[in-house]
Protein backbone atom coordinates (compact mmCIF):
# COMPACT_ATOMS: atom_id res chain seq x y z
CA UNK A 1 0.00 0.00 0.00
CA UNK A 2 1.35 3.41 -0.98
CA UNK A 3 1.61 5.89 1.90
CA UNK A 4 3.24 8.91 0.26
CA UNK A 5 4.02 11.54 2.88
CA UNK A 6 2.21 14.37 1.10
CA UNK A 7 -0.86 12.27 0.31
CA UNK A 8 -1.04 11.02 3.87
CA UNK A 9 -0.76 14.55 5.30
CA UNK A 10 -3.50 15.76 3.00
CA UNK A 11 -5.79 12.87 3.94
CA UNK A 12 -5.10 13.48 7.63
CA UNK A 13 -5.95 17.17 7.25
CA UNK A 14 -9.39 16.23 5.87
CA UNK A 15 -10.26 14.48 9.14
CA UNK A 16 -10.38 17.73 11.15
CA UNK A 17 -13.55 18.65 13.07
CA UNK A 18 -15.78 21.43 11.72
CA UNK A 19 -17.20 24.33 13.71
CA UNK A 20 -19.83 26.67 12.34
CA UNK A 21 -21.84 29.44 13.95
CA UNK A 22 -24.65 27.07 14.83
CA UNK A 23 -23.00 23.69 15.41
CA UNK A 24 -19.86 21.68 15.96
CA UNK A 25 -19.13 18.40 14.20
CA UNK A 26 -16.37 16.04 15.22
CA UNK A 27 -13.69 14.64 12.98
CA UNK A 28 -14.30 12.21 10.14
CA UNK A 29 -13.78 8.54 10.96
CA UNK A 30 -11.60 7.83 7.91
CA UNK A 31 -10.37 9.48 4.75
CA UNK A 32 -9.25 7.19 1.93
CA UNK A 33 -7.79 7.35 -1.55
CA UNK A 34 -8.95 4.24 -3.43
CA UNK A 35 -8.69 2.79 -6.93
CA UNK A 36 -11.72 3.32 -9.16
CA UNK A 37 -10.64 0.21 -11.06
CA UNK A 38 -10.82 -2.39 -8.30
CA UNK A 39 -11.54 -0.59 -5.02
CA UNK A 40 -8.14 -1.23 -3.49
CA UNK A 41 -6.89 1.26 -0.91
CA UNK A 42 -4.02 3.44 -2.14
CA UNK A 43 -3.64 5.47 1.05
CA UNK A 44 -5.75 6.28 4.09
CA UNK A 45 -5.88 8.11 7.39
CA UNK A 46 -8.06 7.35 10.41
CA UNK A 47 -9.39 9.76 12.99
CA UNK A 48 -10.44 8.94 16.50
CA UNK A 49 -13.64 6.88 16.22
CA UNK A 50 -16.67 8.68 17.63
CA UNK A 51 -18.95 5.72 17.01
CA UNK A 52 -18.45 2.98 19.59
CA UNK A 53 -18.86 0.12 17.15
CA UNK A 54 -16.78 1.67 14.34
CA UNK A 55 -14.01 -0.70 13.40
CA UNK A 56 -11.33 1.05 11.37
CA UNK A 57 -9.21 -2.05 10.99
CA UNK A 58 -7.56 -2.49 7.61
CA UNK A 59 -9.85 -5.40 6.73
CA UNK A 60 -12.98 -3.41 7.54
CA UNK A 61 -11.71 -0.41 5.56
CA UNK A 62 -10.95 -2.69 2.60
CA UNK A 63 -14.49 -4.07 2.67
CA UNK A 64 -16.05 -0.60 2.89
CA UNK A 65 -13.82 0.66 0.06
CA UNK A 66 -14.90 -2.26 -2.15
CA UNK A 67 -18.59 -1.72 -1.37
CA UNK A 68 -18.42 2.02 -2.05
CA UNK A 69 -16.40 1.55 -5.24
CA UNK A 70 -18.97 -0.96 -6.56
CA UNK A 71 -21.89 1.34 -5.70
CA UNK A 72 -20.06 4.32 -7.24
CA UNK A 73 -19.41 2.30 -10.41
CA UNK A 74 -23.12 1.40 -10.68
CA UNK A 75 -24.19 5.00 -10.12
CA UNK A 76 -21.75 6.34 -12.70
CA UNK A 77 -23.54 4.21 -15.31
CA UNK A 78 -27.07 4.97 -14.06
CA UNK A 79 -28.25 8.39 -15.28
CA UNK A 80 -31.38 8.12 -13.13
CA UNK A 81 -29.25 7.82 -9.99
CA UNK A 82 -27.31 10.91 -11.01
CA UNK A 83 -30.56 12.91 -10.87
CA UNK A 84 -31.21 12.09 -7.19
CA UNK A 85 -30.38 14.15 -4.10
CA UNK A 86 -27.44 11.87 -3.32
CA UNK A 87 -25.47 13.00 -6.39
CA UNK A 88 -23.86 16.42 -6.70
CA UNK A 89 -22.13 17.80 -9.78
CA UNK A 90 -19.00 19.76 -8.92
CA UNK A 91 -17.10 21.99 -11.32
CA UNK A 92 -13.51 22.90 -10.52
CA UNK A 93 -12.31 25.47 -13.03
CA UNK A 94 -12.38 23.50 -16.31
CA UNK A 95 -12.83 20.12 -14.62
CA UNK A 96 -15.97 18.45 -13.31
CA UNK A 97 -16.81 15.40 -11.24
CA UNK A 98 -19.77 13.87 -9.44
CA UNK A 99 -19.95 13.54 -5.66
CA UNK A 100 -22.10 10.75 -4.22
CA UNK A 101 -23.32 10.28 -0.66
CA UNK A 102 -24.21 6.89 0.79
CA UNK A 103 -25.36 5.34 4.03
CA UNK A 104 -23.09 2.47 5.03
CA UNK A 105 -24.57 0.57 7.97
CA UNK A 106 -24.52 3.20 10.74
CA UNK A 107 -22.07 5.48 8.94
CA UNK A 108 -22.25 8.19 6.29
CA UNK A 109 -19.95 8.03 3.29
CA UNK A 110 -19.10 10.51 0.57
CA UNK A 111 -17.11 9.63 -2.56
CA UNK A 112 -15.88 11.50 -5.61
CA UNK A 113 -13.59 10.68 -8.49
CA UNK A 114 -10.51 12.87 -8.75
CA UNK A 115 -11.03 14.41 -12.22
CA UNK A 116 -9.66 12.43 -15.18
CA UNK A 117 -7.98 9.95 -12.83
CA UNK A 118 -8.52 6.38 -11.74
CA UNK A 119 -8.65 7.52 -8.10
CA UNK A 120 -11.61 7.96 -5.77
CA UNK A 121 -11.59 10.11 -2.65
CA UNK A 122 -13.73 8.54 0.09
CA UNK A 123 -14.77 10.09 3.41
CA UNK A 124 -16.41 8.03 6.16
CA UNK A 125 -18.16 9.73 9.08
CA UNK A 126 -20.58 8.81 11.85
CA UNK A 127 -24.33 8.85 11.17
CA UNK A 128 -24.82 12.26 12.81
CA UNK A 129 -22.43 13.92 10.36
CA UNK A 130 -24.55 15.86 7.83
CA UNK A 131 -24.23 14.78 4.21
CA UNK A 132 -24.07 18.41 3.11
CA UNK A 133 -21.03 19.00 5.31
CA UNK A 134 -19.36 15.88 3.91
CA UNK A 135 -19.97 17.22 0.41
CA UNK A 136 -18.48 20.60 1.33
CA UNK A 137 -15.41 18.92 2.84
CA UNK A 138 -14.87 16.70 -0.20
CA UNK A 139 -15.19 19.70 -2.53
CA UNK A 140 -12.38 21.45 -0.65
CA UNK A 141 -10.31 18.26 -0.67
CA UNK A 142 -10.77 17.82 -4.43
CA UNK A 143 -9.26 21.26 -4.96
CA UNK A 144 -6.34 20.29 -2.68
CA UNK A 145 -5.76 17.10 -4.71
CA UNK A 146 -5.39 19.12 -7.94
CA UNK A 147 -1.91 17.72 -8.63
CA UNK A 148 -3.46 14.25 -8.96
CA UNK A 149 -5.94 15.21 -11.70
CA UNK A 150 -5.39 12.89 -14.64
CA UNK A 151 -3.38 10.35 -12.59
CA UNK A 152 -3.94 6.85 -13.97
CA UNK A 153 -3.20 3.59 -12.20
CA UNK A 154 -1.75 0.86 -14.36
Amino acid sequence: MLHGTNIRKLLTSTLQPVESLTSTHGPLQSSLLISSINGSIISYSNGEPTTKNYNNSQNNLKMMALLIRDKWNEDERDTEEQATHSCYNFKIEEESTKIYTYELEDLHACVAQIPRSSLLLLFIADAEYPYGLLVMKIKKALVAFRDMYGYKLE
